[in-house]
């Protein structure tokens, strides 16, 4: 592996290496950079040296993604991203207006939260906004490494290093179909899966396991089951009468779908889910104030949405007591 630190983040590799993995060939990256097919697959045989392993499997003029180059796609995606917010910042800087505010997410969260609270801040909205996508582990990984601003997540988490600016709470609805005899019912018995299919997220060690506490303890077994690894598919399966879905709050209110029934459940399973930033960095005026317009999104989207002291975290294992 290169020593050569420059060759290494060379960031003309790198948007060769992206935009080959975009295109599934080194002929299709050449025409989207504009640049000559021999000179992208150099720059890309260069960085394969350069990080001392193969990036791509090659079969003729058709590549495929090594193990670790999916890994190190990853890698690459959040550098350049980096590379933007640090353009943006500069041009901020340069023409003095209004910082930057850079959000990392989970999907559920920035599908039906994160706008309405950006358009919450009103003129205090800076000029330059961006929103990353990715599993929880991830936010947090962003926030510590000052990548965003702000990390918006379901909790638990891992807290090291985190300062929690808020912590939402909501419990978890059922979602049928319109047509389905359970949209006449006022609440979704747990009791109705004995014989239909449960439809919900898969993540066993998340919601998934609060779920399954709760089913468990209600002396439930569903016959069947759906899982998916976000809610809003567990939404969509349930319309297309696939079974009953038990999905978080925010994706149920936040993301509204035409053709379905959301219903409270006849058991308590709360859904945690709020803001954190890094616990050594200073909240901007900005952030703070886009914490304030999130919690305010969340009060007026999330009926019965409760809101607690970041000081005074509740339980949020999903091993407690309900």
């Amino acid at each position: 592996m290169s020593s050569d630190p420059d060759q290494f983040l060379d960031i003309r590799a790198l948007q060769a290496f992206l935009a080959a993995m975009s295109t599934g060939s080194m002929t299709g990256a050449a025409q989207l950079l504009g640049k000559s097919q021999p000179a992208v697959t150099r720059v890309v045989r260069e960085l394969e040296e350069a990080v001392g392993f193969q990036l791509f499997h090659r079969n003729g003029p058709r590549i495929s993604p090594t193990e670790r180059g999916l890994l190190f796609h990853e890698e690459a995606v959040r550098l350049m991203a980096g590379m933007r917010q640090i353009s943006s910042r500069a041009t901020a800087i340069r023409d003095n207006i209004a910082a930057s505010l850079d959000i990392a997410a989970t999907p559920t969260m920035s599908g039906g939260l994160i706008a309405p609270a950006l358009a919450g801040l009103g003129e205090a909205q800076p000029d330059f906004i961006n929103v990353q996508t990715m599993g929880a582990e991830h936010v947090v990984r962003s926030v510590h490494a000052r990548t965003a601003d702000i990390g918006v997540s379901s909790f638990p988490l891992d807290y090291a290093g985190l300062s929690i600016q808020a912590i939402c709470e909501r419990d978890c609805v059922g979602v049928v179909a319109d047509d389905d005899p359970l949209a006449r019912q006022s609440v979704l018995s747990l009791a109705s899966l004995t014989e239909r299919r449960l439809v919900t997220v898969g993540n066993a060690f998340r919601l998934r396991r609060s779920i399954d506490r709760a089913i468990s303890q209600a002396g439930i077994h569903p016959p069947r089951d759906f899982s998916t690894n976000t809610s809003l598919n567990a939404v969509m399966a349930a319309r297309a009468g696939l079974g009953v879905a038990i999905i978080d709050p925010v994706t149920a209110f936040g993301i509204p779908v035409q053709g379905v029934k959301v219903l409270p459940l006849d058991v308590r399973i709360p859904y945690f889910w709020g803001l954190f930033s890094d616990a050594a960095r200073v909240v901007s005026p900005l952030t703070s104030a886009f914490v304030d317009a999130f919690i305010g999104s969340c009060s007026a989207i999330i009926p019965d949405c409760r809101f607690h002291d970041p000081a005074d975290q509740p339980d949020m294992s999903p091993d407690r007591d309900h």
